[in-house]
């Protein structure tokens, strides 16, 4: 008998049904084994030795795991393909003497259908042990900081906070982005239009300096000013234009990108958009978020294209090597009240958009000058411009909301008379807010996972160190504080900059370029005078150490 782990109970039916006799699947739930919840867990003193145990409430799961390893021929782990997925099968298999014994091979599913899933398993790899030390890295540094911080915390502000390295970064982002925005305030500017009409046409051109710079005035009487101008002057055609501009195709929608557009566009939390990609995905719908789609799901989007609207909206050739693919595309997006669909409708859409040529769009453009009489033009001009869909390209598939606009014909020299001068007051647009959404791709443009991102962001909510108004973030008062005192006490190691210098630490790991010793040597080296009371750690050589291995005795 051979056993498959996978990571939950759906995947394990799914993996029964495909794979038929001989096999056995079990889920473990997540990691199995962890830091311990009521201490540090690590010896720092001897090379950062960390101690797993078994998470609490999973006794039964792991004696029934131990039980499967114990009595399978091979050992096969499907769990997400990811840096925790790799470790998450590792975890597993290390509380088990029975497994150094046994063949061990690394499955990774980006798809959970019946033709995906037998491909993989005819092609499994070795587990790899850098991923492993990369996450088991990521894991010690982030439980350093998070304990030790929140140490400080209780002691300075006396608050009872249990922080997270990544909810502290994100903190950061917020205080830093209300810093900004309170740096810019919103300016007061007045805004001139001018409205023709000509052949029954209404068309509206904006007043502009003499350079065709947008022409901002900054009091009423200015203002005041160029109206009485305008109504004095005389205006007419000074030449006419067009273009066409291309718009390429959108990008395949990566997590943090579905994230944000699901927030916008259908008022999903980040946490109930991810809980939805995850059902998906085991529902067979979905690539699996952090896979690479594969390619025959772009042949597969190009042959629905070459059938459902032509050649013309075909693109030989084109590979789509990131961002989360549908897995059947005559799964057509249904118009049904369910958040499941509309986020599968987004997916499929921007799947197949990213795959047809760019949408084009003619713009046709005036220039009007206005003077005291023809020919003697004020230091002015006026710009008219209309723009009309040429080739809808990958707007066949998302069509956009702004309406088509033409110019009445023009001919240089003509006389125009205006039927509207418009004065508009109007605020600069100050730098917007973080949203929920766009703080966790702010996060995930350091590198940070959006799973442990979304988790990050409602620990500061739980916290109330943040609180949304009207879908804007904001920083509650002890959330200030909180701020404040880790810019003063602990500015690098929280900054966003050494988060993502981090990650590329962690990545290196995860290649094979860097030891987990060398990376946690350096880091102690650079934070741990102000991490401390932890005992610092050996002087013992890397050669010495023993790395990570399928052995619980290690590491336990």
């Amino acid at each position: 008998m051979k056993l498959v782990i996978v990571e939950t109970p759906a995947q394990a039916k799914i993996l029964t049904d495909s794979l038929g006799g001989g096999w056995r699947v079990e889920p473990c739930d997540g990691f199995v084994r962890d830091l311990p919840t009521d201490k540090l867990g690590i010896d720092v003193a001897d090379d950062f030795r960390p101690t797993f145990v078994v998470v609490p409430g999973k006794g039964n799961l792991v004696r029934r795991l131990m039980k499967a390893i114990r009595e399978s021929q091979a050992i096969y782990a499907a769990t997400p393909p990811t840096l925790a997925g790799e470790a998450m099968a590792w975890q597993a298999l290390a509380l088990s003497s029975d497994a150094k014994d046994k063949p061990i091979y690394r499955v990774t599913l980006p798809a959970l259908t019946p033709d995906t899933i037998r491909a993989a398993f005819a092609a499994p790899r070795p587990l790899d042990i850098h991923l492993v030390e990369a996450e088991v890295t990521q894991r010690i540094i982030n439980r350093v900081i998070g304990w030790s911080v929140s140490s400080g915390v209780r002691k300075a502000l006396g608050v009872k906070m249990a922080l997270t390295y990544n909810g502290m970064v994100a903190l950061r982002l917020v205080a830093a982005h209300e810093a900004q925005i309170a740096a810019q305030p919103p300016e007061t500017r007045w805004h001139t239009s001018v409205t023709f009409e000509r052949d029954g046409t209404l068309f509206t051109a904006q007043v502009l300096n003499g350079k065709g710079a947008p022409l901002a005035l900054r009091n009423a009487e200015q203002a005041a000013q160029l109206e009485t101008l305008l109504k004095q002057g005389m205006f007419w055609v000074d030449g006419t234009g067009q273009a066409l501009k291309a718009h390429p195709a959108p990008d395949a929608l990566t997590p943090p990108m579905l994230i944000e557009l699901a927030e916008r566009d259908l008022a999903l939390s980040p946490e109930r958009v991810l809980t939805l990609v995850e059902t998906l995905y085991e529902a067979g719908w979905i690539t699996h978020p952090d896979s690479t789609p594969l390619t025959e799901v772009s042949a597969a989007a190009q042959a629905y294209i070459r059938r459902e609207f032509g050649m013309d909206y075909a693109v030989p050739d084109v590979v789509v090597s990131s961002g989360i693919a549908p897995t059947d595309f005559s799964r057509v997006p249904e118009d049904l009240p369910s958040d499941g669909a509309a986020l599968y409708s987004l997916v499929w859409k921007y799947f197949i958009a990213a795959h047809m040529p760019p949408a084009q769009e003619r713009i046709m453009a005036a220039r009007i000058l206005v003077g005291s009489t023809a020919g003697n033009s004020y230091p002015l001009e006026l710009r008219a411009t209309a723009k009309l869909l040429y080739a809808d390209g990958w707007r066949r598939i998302l069509p956009s909301t702004v309406k088509d606009e033409v110019l009445p014909f023009l001919r240089q020299g003509d006389e125009l008379h205006p039927a509207q001068i418009a004065v508009d007051v109007a605020s600069s647009d100050a730098t917007s807010g973080y949203t929920a959404a766009s703080l966790i791709r702010a996060l995930a443009q350091l590198g940070t996972d959006e799973g442990t991102a979304v988790r990050a962001f409602d620990i500061l909510c739980a916290a109330e160190a943040v609180v949304a108004a009207d879908g804007k973030l904001a920083l509650t008062e002890s959330g200030v504080v909180l701020a404040a005192y880790l810019t003063s006490t602990f500015n690098e190691l929280t900054s966003p900059n050494y988060a993502a210098e981090l990650i590329t630490e962690i990545n290196r790991i995860a290649a094979g370029k860097r030891s987990r010793i060398d990376v946690l040597h350096a880091f102690w080296s650079r934070f741990g005078a102000s991490l401390r009371p932890t005992p610092a750690p050996s002087s013992r050589t890397v050669g010495e150490h023993k790395p990570v291995v399928l052995r619980p005795v290690e590491e336990v």
